[in-house]
């Protein structure tokens, strides 16, 4: 026990990783074992949320080997997910199967920061490209939600939370089973006061306020041993001050973001053949209105998004699983400067995954039929090989992907101050690889793992006078982990993710760390005790702002800084939980987004009751 303290107190200050579950994950379309798949892959698991008692999904990901999260501003704030270098508009988001990117944003991204974790039961991230899998939004990753299920005897769970800037979190949740049903339902609520989004050190005293609303609700039902249906629906309101960055006038007393997303999906998987016939029959349907006002004027954007899916899964034996399926998807999109706009794809996927001895081998191809951009045929095959006798396994990838440019790049209407839409953009294309080893260590104590990253773009879209095709860009990198179990009571990583990226012209991407790192360390003690410590660091970035007093684009150096996060629970009986949490312990003041600022020390603290 001595010798434990002794190794605990010697690595608070060490960078760790997250220590990835050996867990069946969908990296394929169907479950596969972790240790077989051959993309990168992190999973996050409802425990893992709970101990870090992060409230929404960014802040968990930030903790993801590969993966940059920035804000603009404290909690409630908009944010982007880069992976592996890799524009937030190449990251494909789904719940429940539900597809949750928004059409009428500008690249068609998702918006993580409605997602509350209370609901949670695994995220999981694949990195590199999966359009072959999942089509045009998965050219640079995939997070993956699966929201929790009930079983057993009916529950009832309610937690209160209150901590710094005037922040309140309540949840609620109800779950059980009773016979073939299984149902769960949440309901959340956060408040807070905030912080200036516009940075403090510029003068701004502003503070910014953040409210979210959300409720969800899974039924799943067993009217045969061979069939399952499931039901899933999410609703979500929230309403943010926010101001305006380095540049652009900073504090704004009038801005308010009002956003209001509601998802539905349903899906019936029937087994056939001794369930060697595997069909699974979904349907979705994701609506988003976002609202804005500001002493500019108002502005809003409604979309809508449907999905219907057919796929079927050949199993033979434990060698062989083969999937073919076809996906429709119908999206449109309208705002306060152009009419409703809309587009359709119609998909076609194979894929087969093949086990020879040690070595799965798995190879897809899928054509899209995008009714403005024509056909595109991308693929992905993948390897990942063991070496039983030395502990070892190689793993390797190559993807191509295809991304139509979004709804409102191309026909979003011109402005006074240019042009924004461009109907004649090219849509954007990419071939990715990526190559590694995994190594476990001291009879599986420990594992040290090193990956090689690779991204080729294409026609890139951005923002120069109006939306524009970029000619090229090039990502380059390399992970590397290392997840060791120091003692009985405590589990610690290593993560560390070196990214370059430029590009046609060897101008480097904006806001892409070249150097990160992310901690945690996570310890019980008894069954009664959590501990967590979690570090994030990440190393100088360009970034660029447009000066409204100039006219012009200004280039700055954010420079590096560490961000130090601990937590603790209690179980103080079976039914009674007290937590709380340190954010920022260090107390630093840093810009993950030119201009706007961040939280300083803060302090959270709550109560947990299961009835």
């Amino acid at each position: 026990m001595q010798k434990c303290s002794i190794v605990v107190a010697g690595i608070l200050a060490v960078l760790a990783g997250i220590v990835e579950a050996e867990i069946v994950v969908s990296a394929g379309r169907v479950p596969t074992a972790a240790e077989d798949v051959s993309s990168s892959v992190t999973s996050l698991s409802a425990a893992d949320l709970e101990r870090m008692q992060v409230t929404a999904l960014p802040e968990a990901l930030q903790l993801v080997p590969g993966v940059h999260v920035i804000r603009n501003g404290g909690v409630g704030q908009r944010e982007s997910i880069f992976i592996r270098g890799a524009s937030s508009d190449h990251v494909l988001v789904l719940v429940d199967g539900v597809e949750m990117n928004d059409p009428s944003m500008t690249g068609r991204r998702a918006d993580l920061a409605m997602l509350d974790v209370a609901d949670i039961e695994r995220v999981e991230v694949l990195r590199g490209a999966q359009g072959a899998i999942y089509g045009g939004d998965a050219l640079g990753g995939v997070i993956n939600v699966i929201t929790k299920r009930g079983e057993g005897a009916p529950k009832v769970t309610l937690s209160a939370e209150a901590g710094s800037f005037e922040t309140y979190r309540e949840t609620a949740s109800f779950s059980g089973s009773t016979g073939i049903v299984n149902y769960a339902f949440t309901a959340t609520r956060i408040d807070s006061d905030g912080i200036s989004a516009a940075n403090e050190r510029d003068g701004n005293t502003e503070e910014d306020g953040y409210e979210r609303t959300g409720v969800s609700g899974r039924i799943g039902i067993t009217p045969l041993e061979n069939l399952v249906l499931d039901l899933v629906a999410r609703y979500s309101r929230s309403k943010a001050d926010y101001d305006a960055g380095a540049g652009a006038g900073g504090d704004a007393e009038d801005n308010v973001a009002d956003v209001e997303r509601l998802s539905l999906g349903g899906s019936a998987k029937l087994g056939l053949l001794d369930s060697k016939w595997q069909q699974h029959l979904s349907a979705s349907i994701a609506t988003h209105q976002r609202d804005f006002s500001s002493s500019w004027g108002d502005n809003w954007f409604d979309s809508e998004l449907a999905k219907v899916g057919w796929q079927h899964d050949l199993y033979h034996e434990d060698v062989n699983v083969f999937t073919a399926g076809m996906e429709v998807e119908d999206e449109s999109a309208e705002t306060d400067s152009f009419e409703k706009v809309d587009s359709e794809i119609k998909s076609l996927y194979v894929q087969d995954q093949l086990r020879l001895g040690d070595l799965v081998v798995v190879g897809g191809v899928r054509l899209d039929d995008h009714d403005t951009f024509g056909e595109e045929i991308t693929s992905r095959v993948g390897l990942s090989y063991a070496l039983k006798d030395l502990g070892s396994r190689l793993k390797a990838t190559y993807g191509t992907g295809f991304k139509a440019p979004s709804l409102y790049q191309l026909y979003a209407s011109a402005s006074e101050f240019g042009p924004i839409g461009n109907a004649d953009l090219a849509a954007e294309k990419s071939k990715t690889w990526d190559a590694g080893i995994e190594q476990s260590l001291g009879d599986g104590r420990a594992t040290v793992g090193v990956t090689y990253f690779s991204s080729d773009y294409e026609d890139l879209i951005d923002f120069e006078n109006g939306y524009v095709n970029r000619a090229e860009a090039e990502i380059r990198g390399v992970e590397v982990t290392a997840d060791i179990k120091v003692c009985e009571h405590v589990d610690m990583g290593v993560a560390y993710t070196y990214t370059h990226s430029e590009d046609g012209a060897g101008d480097v991407l904006v806001r892409r760390a070249r150097n990160r790192a992310s901690a945690d360390i996570r310890s019980r003690w008894g069954d009664d005790v959590n501990l967590s410590l979690s570090c994030v660091y990440v190393g100088s970035r360009e970034d660029v702002f447009y000066d409204s007093a100039t006219f012009a684009s200004v280039e700055e150096e954010l420079p590096g800084h560490v961000v130090l996060n601990a937590a603790a629970s209690w179980d103080v009986s079976e039914t009674v939980t007290l937590f709380g949490r340190i954010d920022n312990l260090l107390d630093k003041d840093y810009e993950m987004i030119s201009g706007y600022g961040t939280p300083g020390l803060s302090g959270y603290g709550g109560i947990r009751v299961t009835l």
